[in-house]
């Protein structure tokens, strides 16, 4: 009995053990199935994570701790030019990483340090490389893959392009160091290579100028130039044939290579200029407050495809400031060279000159001179023909002086009329020398008109160490050069003289053989009536210049051939008081004004300006107005024929007694008859 129940006791067990057998293999199908769902899912996570990888914006890749690339993603693939099978198992150094940057940093380290240390160099930025050679920036994030065993086994990189954002901020640091050099105290001699080593950080500036306008010549001029082919640049018109004067003239960037200059018709008129040399030309005007002053250009002859419609942008953009920089750095200097040159003649000015006579007053100077100069009539000049031919004269003795002048001569206008030579290391007989270069200079000056021919007195100073005070010094000059002007007081005033005549002549051709012919009759004349030698200088002096203030006439009306209208008369009437307020001007020809005032007065009070009668009108111009009128009716004039001399006399007798003195008509009579 008992083996039969150990029997079926045993058989129970096996139930059981067959049983929980079962729900073993039950929990064991239950566990597959999880794990092919778990598999399944892990599956298509990974493919949705590899379609994500590939297909993200970023570039993702993984190398190993040697550097080599293990996985690169379609994004990285398009951006970097490479394909799959290109890159796999390349070094990322010397493939999508240069050895050394721009910045000549040596990437091959910074590579070893990421994969060194992952953690630390979670984030870096640096400078990559495409396959077609392109620099670009990018920005990485980087994270370390564990083995099993909880070492590194690859680097997980993830890069975004930061070229535009690197090129943004490289661009602010050159528009800030251009604006900080334009702030700066450096010359635009010294502003321009600046400029262009700034724009080299942007561009490529192998050939490189800045063209700019004198708008006083109307010409284009290049202060900076720096070609392989053309070292050097001529001034043009603005009108010339060149795409440096279109950009100019239109105020618009022009990019233009081989390709362009065939098919663009606007392009053609400038084909021969453009030639076969260059490749690429980019050009933007540099404009500042609406106003075009000038180019700013970049070329090639090796590389046609060396800029692109992204550079006229940034070019343009860079223009503008470089444009502001230059017009301040221009006034500045302007103001620079106003502050020690006078403006009117561009010639140094009193405080320089003083500044520098101090510095110069040394021994090692010695001997150390100084030329005084003043010029004679000036003000003459001023009031008779206007104060810009003042100004005229005063440029033109400018030119005169900086003609003759030395290399180190320190040539300066000290006052309105009076300027001044600091000679350094000049003995006293080489002074001597250069001042009579001066008056032959002077002398032998042919401008015209001939009133801006100078007349000047001259002194002199030689300094070897006696005056130490260079008050003294300028004030020894000063009486040397007075004492000049003193003893040529007569010559200066012949000068003046001849000028007007010269004046009058170029005004009227007549005017100078019939003042020529005056003076005989005038002074036969004035003999006859007893005059003394005083008033016989002055008579010849007034049938000189009696008619001086035609000058002021418009030729419009001393040279119509038909009647004066009334307005025009009255015009030419004027002329009597124009002369008296010149002569009344000029010291030698003061004592001849009121008769130049009244030389048209009539005897019977009916004549011009003052309406005076009678022996009222001064004796001279008595005496003029009847020898003036004799000659002219004999003589062709624009607005008259000429007559006989004894129709001439009979008009003369005629009007004795209305127009003209008796007693003068009568004894002028028996002159000219004789």
């Amino acid at each position: 009995m008992g083996k039969v129940k150990d029997s079926e006791k045993t058989k129970e067990q096996l139930i059981n053990e067959l049983s929980e057998f079962r729900q073993q293999v039950f929990e064991l199908k239950k566990l597959e199935i999880k794990r092919k769902k778990v598999e399944k899912a892990l599956r298509e996570s990974e493919k949705k994570y590899r379609e994500l990888v590939q297909n993200t914006n970023s570039i993702v890749l993984r190398m190993d701790i040697k550097g080599r690339i293990t996985f690169f993603n379609k994004f990285a693939q398009k951006f970097f030019g490479y394909t799959e099978d290109e890159i796999l198992g390349k070094n990322v150094v010397g493939t999508i990483v240069p050895e050394i940057d721009s910045s000549h940093s040596y990437l091959r380290a910074m590579i070893k340090d990421i994969i060194k240390d992952p953690e630390r160099y979670s984030v870096n930025e640096n400078e990559n490389i495409r396959q077609n050679g392109e620099r670009v920036w990018l920005a990485w994030t980087n994270k370390g893959v564990f083995d099993k065993d909880g070492h590194i086994s690859e680097i997980l990189c993830i890069g975004n392009d930061i070229t535009e954002r690197k090129r943004n901020e490289k661009l602010q640091r050159v528009l800030y160091n251009i604006s900080k050099a334009a702030n700066s105290p450096i010359s635009l001699n010294q502003f321009y290579p600046l400029i262009h080593q700034e724009l080299s950080n942007v561009l490529d500036t192998t050939n490189f100028y800045i063209a700019l306008v004198d708008e006083k010549e109307d010409k284009i001029f290049f202060p900076y130039n720096i070609d392989n082919s053309k070292p050097i640049h001529l001034p043009r018109t603005i009108d010339h044939n060149s795409l440096v004067a279109e950009v100019i003239r239109i105020g618009k960037p022009i990019f233009v290579n081989q390709e362009m200059i065939k098919g663009e018709k606007f392009m053609l008129k400038f084909k021969e200029w453009f030639g076969t040399l260059r490749k690429v030309w980019l050009g933007v005007p540099l404009k500042a407050e609406d106003k075009t002053i000038g180019a700013m250009v970049v070329q090639s002859y090796t590389n046609p495809e060396l800029y692109s419609e992204k550079d006229i942008q940034l070019l343009e953009f860079v223009s503008s400031q470089v444009a502001t920089a230059i017009q301040r750095k221009h006034t500045e200097e302007k103001l620079k060279f106003l502050s020690f040159h006078d403006a009117l003649t561009g010639l140094y000015n009193r405080a320089y000159f003083e500044e520098e006579l101090k510095r110069l007053n040394t021994p090692r100077y010695y001997p150390l001179s100084i030329i005084s100069i003043d010029v004679n009539g000036l003000k003459v000049v001023n009031d008779t023909f206007g104060h810009d031919q003042g100004d005229k004269l005063l440029q033109h003795l400018a030119s005169l002086l900086a003609s003759i002048s030395r290399k180190g001569d320190i040539i300066a206008r000290v006052g309105g009329d009076e300027f001044a030579i600091l000679l350094p290391s000049t003995s006293s007989q080489a002074t001597l020398d250069i001042c009579e270069r001066i008056r032959k200079v002077c002398l032998e000056d042919d401008i015209k008109p001939a009133y801006l021919r100078v007349n000047l007195a001259l002194g002199y100073i030689t300094q070897e160490g006696e005056y130490k005070d260079i008050k003294i010094l300028l004030k020894e000059a000063d009486k040397k050069m007075y004492q000049d002007k003193l003893f040529s007081t007569k010559s200066r005033e012949k000068h003046l003289l001849d000028s007007f005549q010269l004046v009058l002549a170029e005004r009227d051709p007549h005017t100078e053989d019939h003042a020529q012919r005056l003076q005989w009759l005038a002074l036969s004349l004035g003999k006859k009536v007893g005059l003394s030698e005083y008033q016989l200088n002055n008579l010849r002096l007034l049938a000189l210049l009696h008619d001086i203030g035609k000058i002021g006439i418009p030729d419009s009306i001393l040279f119509k051939t038909s009647s004066l209208a009334p307005s025009e008369w009255k015009k030419m009437k004027e002329h009597s008081r124009i002369g008296y307020r010149m002569a009344k001007q000029i010291p030698y020809f003061a004592p001849i004004a009121q008769e130049i005032l009244h030389h048209h007065e009539h005897w019977d009070g009916k004549g011009y300006p003052d309406g005076l009668k009678g022996e009222k009108i001064p004796l001279l111009s008595r005496i003029i107005s009847i020898v003036d009128a004799y000659d002219v009716m004999q003589s062709r004039r624009p607005y008259k024929g000429k007559i006989t001399k004894v129709k001439a006399l009979k008009e003369i007798k005629k009007y004795a007694g209305t127009q003209f003195d008796p007693q003068l008509v009568e004894i002028f009579l028996k002159i000219v008859k004789t």
